[in-house]
């Protein structure tokens, strides 16, 4: 079983930057891409040698500031909101020694609503969302890797949706200086490439601490999570056989209610950072974000209660019989263009703020990618990256029959 690409893989930054503008239209994945300012990024590093991303192309998701560029957030009302400054992600990456090459199409404010943006696997198909752009240009060969941000599901579920990996930090380990709020104590950045030792690579780069290596192999669960009856037959089937296969044989089950609490505090907290678009540009919101924002408020008192709920959760129970859970990224393949499909298997996590990494395993009966979701203890990033590799490697070698 492969995902390789029936077209020659493009090497280096300027073949990367050619494919982008040769496929901007087809696929839609940037809002902005300036090959000028590009060529200047490039000019302007040459003397600077050794750096850990050198030379490595990136695109930045449109509700996160890159100095010079517009931060669009999927609305006609951010059209001139031209960023001063990098969020402090893009100077951490540009101070890496990587290449910002522009920016990548948001859905809407980072919610539903889809931009233009379709999945290069099949271009009937949704790239996924909110970060379909970043998702998008990976998977087309377009970038190496992609920046997006998540406070449901819009990294893992995107890069499950084009067949690339997805990383979802340990909640708070990177800034979110510089992006646009959706929901503070739930929002986090992330990124895509087209492995996980790249995807790794850029962690290693950036991350703010010093390894510690785990002491010992990692117990394997799988967690179905209770939507696991509206996951496709095929991804429950095939995710069963994986995790027979590498030995994730420990059930783990997980707290009722938990996606309850999710909705409460990522509405209550999202209508409270939109509140000038929603009280002053109401008619130039799409319905769907609209009537998220008007209809069936949240009280503070229930927010507050769900804040208390959460703090509540015993996380060493969870992972009381298992280091990595097995879960999966998306309910099954990539829905058709039009919809960002469902976050239903990743809003838990998000809300638990631990560590994910999406790796493609297996494809649906259409011929899209399926992946697989790995899970970890808050600040266990290093040991999910190892399980991490560890699967692709076993998938790679053909061994899941």
């Amino acid at each position: 079983m492969t995902f390789s690409s029936s077209y020659p893989i493009p090497q280096g930054w300027r073949a990367h930057l050619e494919r982008a503008v040769q496929r901007r239209d087809e696929i839609g994945a940037w809002t902005q891409l300036d090959p000028a300012a590009i060529e200047r990024d490039v000019l302007a590093s040459e003397s600077e040698s050794g750096k850990p991303l050198s030379g490595l192309s990136v695109g930045v998701k449109d509700i996160i500031d890159v100095a010079g560029f517009a931060t669009g957030c999927g609305s006609s009302i951010q059209a001139n909101h031209v960023a001063f400054a990098d969020a402090a992600i893009v100077a951490m990456l540009r101070g890496a020694g990587a290449l910002i090459f522009g920016k990548t199409a948001t859905a809407e404010y980072a919610y539903l609503t889809p931009p233009v943006t379709r999945n290069p696997v099949d271009r009937r198909h949704s790239p996924g969302g909110s970060s379909s752009g970043s998702a998008a240009a990976v998977a087309d060969f377009q970038v190496e890797a992609a920046i997006g941000t998540q406070t449901a599901g819009s990294i893992i579920r995107p890069a499950s949706f084009c067949g690339i990996v997805g990383y979802k930090p340990s909640h708070g380990m990177f800034s979110l200086a510089g992006i646009k709020p959706t929901s503070r104590s739930l929002d986090c950045i992330g990124w895509m490439a087209r492995d996980v030792s790249t995807t790794r690579s850029i962690w290693s780069a950036l991350k703010p601490f010093t390894d510690r290596a785990p002491s010992r192999q990692p117990v394997l669960g799988i967690c179905r999570t209770e939507n696991w009856p509206d996951a496709s037959p095929e991804l429950r089937a095939a995710l069963l056989r994986l995790a027979s296969a590498i030995g994730a044989s420990n059930e783990v089950a997980l707290p009722a209610g938990l996606d309850a609490l999710h909705h409460t505090i990522m509405k209550f907290e999202m209508c409270a950072e939109l509140a000038t678009e929603r009280l002053q540009f109401a008619d130039r919101l799409s319905q769907c974000l609209f009537q998220f924002l008007n209809d069936d408020p949240v009280s503070f008192d229930d927010y507050r209660r769900a804040l208390e709920s959460r703090r509540s959760i015993d996380i060493d129970a969870i992972f009381s019989n298992a280091d990595i859970l097995l879960t999966p990224a998306t309910p099954g393949e990539a829905v058709e263009y039009g919809s960002t499909g469902s976050p239903m298997f990743n809003r838990v996590w998000t809300l638990l703020g631990l560590p994910c990494i999406t790796v493609p395993f297996a494809f649906g009966s259409r011929g899209l990618p399926l992946g697989v979701q790995l899970v970890a203890r808050h600040g266990e990033d290093e040991r999910l990256f190892g399980a991490a590799l560890a699967i692709e490697q076993f998938i790679r070698d053909g061994r899941l029959a």
